[in-house]
């Protein structure tokens, strides 16, 4: 009796393993199904932003006009805030405000990160894993959970159309598995021709100058991030002036999935030494260390952020 109880629980040891090292592959090959789709795929997105301080509705449209990447991004609440995507050159447009434009490979607002992310960058710091199936309304769709394995960064839930690949719901969870920001599509419509014949007209205006960056894009500082979660490096620095005897000293880092940068100016008398925020990915927290304020902004557990800022030497 003993001898086959132990090889019926060995069998289902065995067939237990198999799945478990059959579904990582899955959720590594959807993962990069994703990305594709939301890159490549011509379409229109509804969808609302969650967070804990907004609910943004959005319209968001997609397309590749003569192998150019054009998308369209418009806010609609009350503020009508659109953004255009040309190629390599992102435009922003609000009433009120003067339009402009920046270089960059995607729109980054209301859209999750995730959606842009290099698999083969991020990897070593992420597991994927295969979560199944279940249904958002009528739509199937495929699971998967994308979890940082030192803890020290924010996790995923991706909710996956089964048929087109785009995205239905993305959760960003931290590190008590709680949703802190949901994206969640209301509405998908493929390769319209209204989608199309609005993009191609896009493609042909002409968007607002560039702004143009300081040519001294990485200067020297007397100071330096002992602690940075594994997989982040930094990506730029700069330097602004703030008053007459005062500038601010700013390093940008990136593990190709979440962002968060390190900013140093000098200390003011009676400035508190601590005052964290917390708004969904968004951290800001602010120490003092020999009359320099170090203030870490950016999507990183309160948590990791304090360690880098405890980390920092002058």
């Amino acid at each position: 009796m003993n001898k086959w109880l132990s090889v019926i629980c060995l069998t289902g040891s065995l067939i237990i393993y198999n799945q478990a090292s059959a579904s990582q592959p899955d959720a590594e090959v959807l993962f990069k199904e994703m990305g594709s789709a939301a890159q490549n795929l011509s379409y229109e997105m509804s969808f609302m932003s969650f967070s804990p301080r907004s609910i943004i509705p959005v319209r968001y449209r997609h397309g590749i006009i003569n192998n150019v990447p054009i998308s369209q991004m418009i806010q609609m609440d009350s503020s009508r805030r659109e953004i255009v995507q040309k190629g390599q050159q992102i435009s922003y447009f609000e009433p009120g405000f003067d339009a402009f434009s920046l270089n960059g490979n995607h729109i980054v607002d209301n859209l999750p990160s995730v959606l842009f992310a290099d698999y083969d960058k991020i990897k070593p710091y992420y597991n994927f894993i295969d979560a199944g199936r279940t249904h958002i309304g009528d739509k199937p769709s495929l699971v998967i959970r994308i979890i940082s394995k030192d803890n020290s960064r924010f996790n995923y839930v991706l909710l996956i159309d089964e048929e087109t690949k785009l995205p239905l719901r993305v959760d960003l969870l931290d590190n008590n598995s709680q949703t802190i920001e949901q994206f969640r599509v209301i509405s998908t419509v493929l390769d319209s021709k209204t989608v199309n014949d609005s993009l191609a007209n896009l493609s042909k205006i002409n968007l607002p100058p560039l702004l143009v960056s300081p040519k001294n894009s990485s200067p020297s500082f007397k100071w330096r991030v002992g602690f940075l979660p594994p997989g982040f490096e930094e990506v730029s620095r700069s330097e602004r002036k703030l008053a007459e005897n005062d500038e601010v000293e700013s390093a940008l880092f990136s593990d190709g999935l979440f962002t968060f940068s390190v900013n140093i100016t000098k200390a003011e008398q009676g400035l508190p030494l601590d005052q964290p925020i917390q708004n969904g990915r968004r951290t800001i927290y602010t120490m003092t260390q020999k009359q320099n304020v170090i203030t870490i902004i950016g999507e990183l557990p309160l948590a990791t952020a304090q360690q880098v800022a405890a980390s920092i030497r002058f």
